[in-house]
């Protein structure tokens, strides 16, 4: 089961918008998740989702040297800061239900935290084209592996003008990330998303990709798959036939 997921990043709005207004003719339905709460292009088939940073050290620099971090006076100090970012996306995002991580941040308290603050889907682990991949739950949280990201199909030089990856065909679940600048360029290789900042700095009358197959051509691919059969999924609807089950359940 293919489903089409997007992160925004700190993209700048004009091309979050230009992206966004693209997926939406698509007509599949896509969970975005969005780093700016503002402004989000609102249709029918878009599933809202929280894209926060929380990679970065969020506590106080303690004195006690560097195995102050291995204390609770500490991981409760990141936890509190933590706690604080997700409640500010949820107040922006109030509709938001999904929550993904940048760079698939992830410790062991964290599926608490976003429980706490009122999340019930996360998207913040990736399992790059495992077979049989399933959902599976952490309290009160129920946590949905990535299964491919853009960055990482260019990086190992899969096509772009057809879908060729190991295990598509087979049974399980497979959520794409992919990113806006890279939609937005079209970008064909990881030297291209190392001209983003250049490109997106530049004043352009019209917006132009680059030509010939890209990440928005992957894109488009999947959208057509999805669409010979249904309209697709969004995290909130998958079924319960993807979901790991305890030996205790």
């Amino acid at each position: 089961m293919i489903i089409l997921t997007i992160d925004t990043d700190w993209a700048p709005q004009e091309a979050t918008a230009f992206v966004l207004k693209k997926v939406q003719a698509l007509g599949v339905k896509t969970t975005v998740f969005f780093s700016d709460p503002s402004p989000i292009p609102y249709w029918p088939l878009l599933e809202v989702g929280a894209h926060p940073d929380l990679s970065r050290r969020h506590a106080f620099q303690d004195p006690g040297g560097s195995m102050a971090m291995a204390s609770f006076e500490h991981d409760a100090q990141v936890m509190a800061a933590e706690s604080h970012i997700l409640s500010q996306f949820k107040k922006n995002i109030p509709e938001a239900e999904a929550v993904r991580t940048h760079r698939f941040y992830w410790h062991s308290d964290l599926a608490r935290v976003m429980a706490k603050n009122g999340f019930l889907y996360d998207s913040s682990m990736i399992l790059p084209y495992m077979p049989g991949l399933k959902g599976f739950r952490v309290g009160r949280l129920l946590r949905w592996p990535v299964w491919a990201s853009d960055h990482l199909h260019l990086g190992r030089h899969f096509p772009l003008d057809r879908l060729a990856m190991p295990y598509l065909d087979e049974p399980g679940l497979k959520i794409f990330c992919f990113h806006v600048t890279y939609l937005y360029l079209n970008a064909r290789s990881l030297e291209d998303f190392n001209m983003i900042r250049v490109r997106l700095g530049q004043d352009q009358e019209e917006h132009k990709p680059l030509p010939g197959a890209g990440v928005w051509t992957l894109f488009e691919l999947l959208a057509e798959r999805i669409a010979k059969t249904s309209t697709g999924r969004w995290l909130r609807d998958l079924p319960e036939d993807l979901i790991l089950k305890n030996l205790s359940q």
